[in-house]
Order: C-alpha cells, then sequence, then structure tokens
C-alpha cells in the first residue's frame, strides 16, 4: 500500500554513529558515514553465471566471522559499469550504511543489454551475484536481500522471479523490460538503446502494454515469492516518466496476483536519489534507508548488529 511506514528501533551505537542533526546557523549539517577499509575492505568478486561468464564486482562486509544478513546492492542503466565506478557504488551513501548497520554489502555489474533489452545475460549475471553472496560461509543465505533502481530495480524483480531471496526493494524499477515491451524490435534513436529511447512507453503505458505484453509479465510476476518493497519519488514527475508507468501497469499487476507489496513515495525526490545517496532533501535519503533498513528486518532471519562507532567517521556531503 501507498505511505511510509514506522522506521524499527535502531541500535543505540548505531543511531550515535548515525547522527548528524546539529545546527549551525539554522542550517542542517549533512553528512554520510564513511567506514574504514581497514577493518572493511573493498574486495574483488567474480560471480560466475550459468553460461561460464565471470562477472565482476565489489563486496564489504563488517568485520568478524559472521553469520551475516547480505544486501546485493545492482545500479540502473542498461550497460556494464566501470571498475572504479563500481567501487564508488561500494562506498555510497547508502551502501556504507548498509554497511555500518551490520549487513555484507556486494555491488556487482552486469554484462549489457544496450543491443537487445530483452538479453537475458543482464538477469543471469545478477542471479550469479545473489547465488554467489548466498554461498559466502559468513552470509545467512536466507536472509538475502536484492536492491536495485531503475534497471537494477527492473533486475531485482527479475532475481525475485527466478530466485529464493528473503525480500526485494525496487527504486523506481524500469519494469517495462520486464514486461517485455522495451525489445529489439522497438525504435532507437541511436545504434545502441538507451532509457531515453523508453520514453514514449513511460509516457502511454496502456499504448503499449498489449495482451503478447501482458501474458509476458504477469507470468514473470506469478513466480515471485518475497516481499516486496517500491521507493519513487512523485508519481506523476514528469522527467523521467518512469513512475506513471509502474503506477497503470505494474503496481496493479502485483496487487491483482495478490503479491506481498509496500510503496513508499517521497515527494519531490529524484530519479535514483536513494542509490545516488542525494536529492532535493537529504533527509529523504537517510529516511529511504531507515525504511528499507526496517522493510528488511521484517524479513531476514539474521538481523544485523551494528559495526563499532569507532570505525565510522562523518564526512561532510
Amino acid at each position: 500500500m501507498s505511505g511510509l511506514i514506522r522506521l524499527a528501533p535502531m541500535h543505540r551505537r548505531y543511531f550515535i554513529s548515525l547522527a548528524f542533526a546539529n545546527s549551525l546557523h539554522g542550517q542542517k549539517a549533512v553528512s554520510k558515514p564513511f567506514v574504514s577499509e581497514e577493518a572493511c575492505p573493498l574486495s574483488v568478486i567474480a560471480p560466475v553465471a550459468t553460461d561460464g561468464f565471470r562477472g565482476h564486482g565489489f563486496l564489504r562486509k563488517p568485520p568478524g566471522s559472521g553469520r551475516f544478513p547480505a544486501i546485493v546492492w545492482l545500479h540502473g542503466g542498461l550497460i556494464t559499469q566501470r571498475t572504479e565506478l563500481l567501487a564508488s557504488y561500494a562506498r555510497g551513501v547508502n551502501a556504507s550504511r548498509f554497511l555500518a548497520a551490520g549487513y555484507v554489502v556486494a555491488v556487482p555489474t552486469y554484462r549489457s543489454r544496450d543491443v537487445d533489452p530483452q538479453s537475458p545475460v543482464s538477469r543471469e549475471d545478477s542471479l550469479a551475484a545473489v547465488e554467489y553472496v548466498k554461498g559466502l560461509s559468513y552470509v545467512d543465505p536466507s536472509s538475502v536481500v536484492v536492491y536495485g533502481c531503475s534497471g537494477g530495480g527492473d533486475l531485482a524483480l527479475e532475481v525475485a522471479a527466478a530466485a529464493d531471496v528473503a525480500c526485494i526493494v525496487a527504486e523506481e524499477p524500469a519494469s517495462l523490460l520486464m514486461a517485455g515491451i522495451l525489445n529489439a524490435k522497438s525504435p532507437k534513436r541511436g545504434e545502441r538503446f538507451t532509457p531515453g529511447d523508453a520514453r514514449p512507453i513511460m509516457d502511454d503505458p496502456k499504448q503499449y502494454y498489449t495482451p503478447e505484453y501482458q501474458r509476458m509479465l504477469k507470468t514473470k510476476i506469478s513466480r515471485i515469492r518475497c516481499p516486496i518493497l517500491v521507493l519513487q519519488g512523485n508519481e506523476d514527475r514528469p522527467e523521467p516518466p518512469i513512475n506513471r508507468f509502474n503506477a497503470r501497469v505494474l503496481l496493479p499487476e502485483l496487487r491483482a496476483a495478490g503479491k506481498s507489496l509496500e510503496v513508499m513515495t517521497y515527494p519531490g525526490e529524484q530519479h535514483c536519489f536513494c542509490f545516488v545517496g542525494a536529492g532535493p532533501d537529504h533527509d529523504a535519503v537517510l529516511k529511504a534507508f531507515g525504511d528499507m533498513d526496517s522493510f528488511a528486518r521484517r524479513y531476514i532471519s539474521t538481523k544485523p548488529t551494528p559495526i563499532d562507532s569507532a570505525l565510522i567517521k562523518q564526512i561532510a556531503l
């Protein structure tokens, strides 16, 4: 259902480590947690897909031998991300907050699907990352959460339709991909597809959501067994109008199928504000993290224990 939910109580040590709400000349100081890389190194991972393709990504874990819950953090877009950009995602605002809270954080990339948006390789690489994390000796495989924004949100939904995970968080998912509507036959402005090529579909969802694509999306949705949290800015935000498609197609189909669904709206926020860790109101970024953490804790068997606050510094944004 729409709206915001109450945050679960935070561990006092973790709350202190994240507390940055002091006032200076009427302005709130804004910071993010920087977690020591001596204590929590940035480790390279190479998940292997079912076709033998060796993927790439980064992982950070809390100190100790575990067991820990984990979150697989999927970037958006249609293409493979560069190593240095992946590393920056793993050190990002909300990824760092999950690490500080006591989650293992894995940030993989995936093979591009900009030649054929329906190519299964991005999904297969995302599934490989999830299975890789589940297989780590210090991770509780029943406590793995998948998060993604935009194209990554679409992949989070695809993973949920193909694998057992505790829950997923999809921030403004590009679900027109899951529905099959953007495909190799769709018009494109360049040699390869870009997110901008989906604009006509987002502008007029019902025109494109034909019986063929209805069957495709409903079949995939029927396979989802885990709870779903959808995060979004304003439903009617014009740029990009991705939430219009979700409001008219994805969310009604999830509800009609009886899936466990929560939708949280953060007025005025930009696309992927939670992934980027920045927006018009930074408090919304912090709240979105808290909402995700609270949601995940309801479905993971192993609850996170915040890491020692001495390992965390607050860095001004």
